[in-house]
């Protein structure tokens, strides 16, 4: 089915690029300055082709929506131009069908093997508690249902279960295939919730802390999960023989740590594209901010969405430094508000990863030229 859908997507382009040329040239501003059919060609080759794995997640976006139109504008931050091209091509090769109502039937029945359904935080939670015959506690760290040891020298802190579930949400949303996906250290277990909300889901975990993978490694026997495991020190630059669709990370938060950590993760997605997590607080980065995304930027990483208020770390005492805050806060507030508080929160950064060179764009003297 992977094999029908590389080559849906080789007519796609080349149908979306016969509209496109078409139809740029009535646009607002691009009529003003006349391009030439060459320049608009270049203009969807570098700059408007979709990779594999985005075509296939805008497929994800239409064909599990509620209102399709609706839900694939806000999703794509685009004009109502783009969707088109999808409803009107998998119209044609009889992929969708399309209601009056604003519905989109699917009749290629067999995608949904290849194609991941997004799952809300409630449905996942409804999954993991009646698989675990368990009552999750959303406060409580993500490791507390098997107790994996920290390792402070690792720089580990589980985040909250409810983190978690958040996490598995937007990564099933973005999932393009059900393909491998990476996690660069996984010490938050998301691997193991991820599994239990899909069963078709394939997990490679790789880690420097060996009795954390084995009792990974244990869970997924227990559980019959898609887990694969290896020892891997990233700081030793180790590549690993195989490609992913995706990537999560939550890296030491310093500079230097999101670059091996990111480096090493984008390093291992394929040519067909993918999409790339990365879990990140501000505890020592500040204004290195601005070297970072430029980092990102040579990476080939487009920035999709990055979340706040939804990742935090509940209070625990792991590193001696935390001792000494939470005395500080003392001379404020009650020992029980500082703990019901969470020690950290982050953010979510989620990438687009583009396979191809791209290349800068040209000089333009007109500023209303939509091309």
């Amino acid at each position: 089915m992977e094999d029908e859908l590389k080559k849906l997507y080789l007519q796609f382009l080349k149908f979306q690029e016969k509209f496109f040329l078409k139809d740029k040239k009535k646009w607002f501003g691009v009529k003003m300055v006349k391009p030439k059919e060459k320049e608009v060609r270049e203009v969807f080759f570098n700059y408007q082709r979709d990779s594999f794995l985005k075509f296939c997640k805008k497929i994800k976006d239409i064909i599990f929506a509620k209102n399709p139109l609706k839900e694939a504008l806000a999703k794509w931050s685009m004009d109502n131009w783009y969707p088109w091209y999808y409803f009107k091509f998998l119209k044609e090769k009889d992929v969708i069908d399309l209601k009056r109502d604003g519905r989109v039937i699917l009749r290629a029945r067999k995608m949904l093997k290849i194609l991941p359904r997004p799952l809300k935080e409630k449905e996942i939670k409804k999954k993991i508690e009646e698989k675990l015959k368990i009552k999750l506690n959303l406060q409580n760290p993500s490791n507390y249902l098997f107790k994996t040891k920290i390792k402070a020298h690792y720089d580990q802190f589980p985040i909250s279960v409810s983190s978690a579930i958040f996490l598995v949400s937007k990564i099933l949303e973005y999932l393009p295939l059900y393909q491998k996906f990476l996690f660069v250290g996984d010490d938050d277990l998301i691997s193991f919730y991820c599994c239990l909300a899909d069963k078709n889901f394939k997990a490679k975990v790789i880690d420097i802390d060996e009795a954390l993978l084995k009792k990974i490694d244990e869970i997924s026997k227990k559980y019959n999960l898609k887990i694969e495991l290896e020892k891997v020190d990233i700081s030793k630059k180790k590549k690993l023989n195989e490609n992913f669709v995706g990537f999560l990370t939550s890296p030491v938060y310093t500079y230097e740590g999101v670059k091996i950590f990111v480096n090493f993760a984008v390093n291992h997605l394929s040519k067909d594209g993918g999409y790339g997590f990365l879990n990140l607080s501000d505890e020592a980065i500040g204004n290195r901010y601005l070297f970072l995304e430029e980092f990102f930027n040579k990476k080939n990483l487009i920035i999709e969405e990055v979340i706040k208020g939804k990742i935090y770390y509940p209070w625990q005492i792991v590193q001696p430094d935390d001792e000494i805050i939470l005395n500080k806060y003392k001379e404020f507030f009650s020992k029980k508000v500082v703990e019901s508080s969470p020690i950290i929160s982050s953010s979510l950064w989620i990438f687009n990863y583009v396979p191809f060179k791209v290349p800068k764009p040209k000089k333009q003297t007109f500023f209303y030229a939509y091309l």
